[in-house]
């Protein structure tokens, strides 16, 4: 059974990062300052929760990294480094737990001033590869370049993401059904507001929560295509629950689940 908890993270910190952070995928090639590096490689290392996971920095990353992206339309540019996140390639505990602990270094690096964008399956793997000494049964689940954006918005961030217009978010009655009109642990509120604004891919957020007693379930919507993917994508938005439920006072663990869509259960403990 895998347990997830980030007790000593600074949420303060990582909420007010959540809450700036936006994608970016055009850099300019500066490299990043030494201490920046050592603090992010400190991070990685300090948030790992689960041994099935490992978030590792990529100091020069080659712009091979980022070829797996087919012709002009969201490439990366001019990224001097990156994460590689890095996962155990049988299991759904392994997607989860990566997709949580990477979020947390991403984080991180949003509240150092450094631009990132979380980046599945269009990516080179045999480029991350040569960067990073995978172990047996490892694979990279995800990359994000790591760098200063330009100041400027280029074309193609803006046909992506739509920079600088609010990013359509699912409604709380749609992601967490209840939550509004009572019936749900007061302390959960503060973490479904949370997680509204975790990225995901395709902004298709594919997270569910529900109230089950004194506990609260995260689930994935839909059907199962793009499991892996939807295991990641709710990884992140728990770790953004995490943060906002400690900031309210509260404390607990996930536990993730086995169930095929039902993905980790939060219960409220010392953690």
């Amino acid at each position: 059974m895998t347990v997830l908890s980030l007790a000593d993270a600074p949420f303060d910190r990582w909420l007010e990062a959540a809450r700036d952070r936006r994608s970016r995928r055009s850099f300019d090639g500066t490299p990043l300052p030494a201490e920046a590096l050592t603090a992010l490689a400190e991070a990685a290392e300090r948030w790992r929760p689960a041994e099935a996971t490992r978030i590792v920095l990529i100091e020069q990353a080659s712009e091979a990294l980022f070829k797996g992206i087919v012709g002009g339309y969201g490439r990366i540019t001019g990224a001097p480094s990156a994460l590689a996140m890095i996962g155990a390639s049988e299991g759904a505990d392994a997607q989860v737990a990566t997709g949580y602990a990477g979020e947390a270094v991403i984080l991180e690096a949003t509240a150092l001033g450094i631009g990132t964008c979380w980046v599945g399956g269009m990516f080179d793997s045999a480029a991350v590869a040569r960067h990073v000494e995978l172990g047996a049964g490892e694979r990279v689940l995800a990359i994000s370049p790591l760098g200063t954006p330009l100041e400027k918005v280029s074309t193609t961030e803006r046909l992506v993401y739509g920079m600088k217009k609010p990013k359509p978010r699912k409604p709380v009655a749609e992601i967490a059904p209840g939550a509004e009109a009572g019936g749900w642990p007061s302390w959960a509120r503060p973490g479904v507001e949370a997680a509204r604004i975790a990225p995901s891919a395709h902004n298709r957020q594919p997270w569910r929560f529900r109230a089950d007693g004194g506990e609260v379930v995260v689930a994935f919507d839909g059907p199962e295509a793009r499991i892996v993917s939807k295991r990641l994508d709710c990884g992140i938005a728990m770790l953004h629950f995490e943060l906002a439920v400690r900031k309210a006072g509260a404390s607990g663990t996930w536990q993730v689940l086995s169930h095929r869509s039902d993905v980790a259960r939060f219960t409220l403990g010392s953690a």
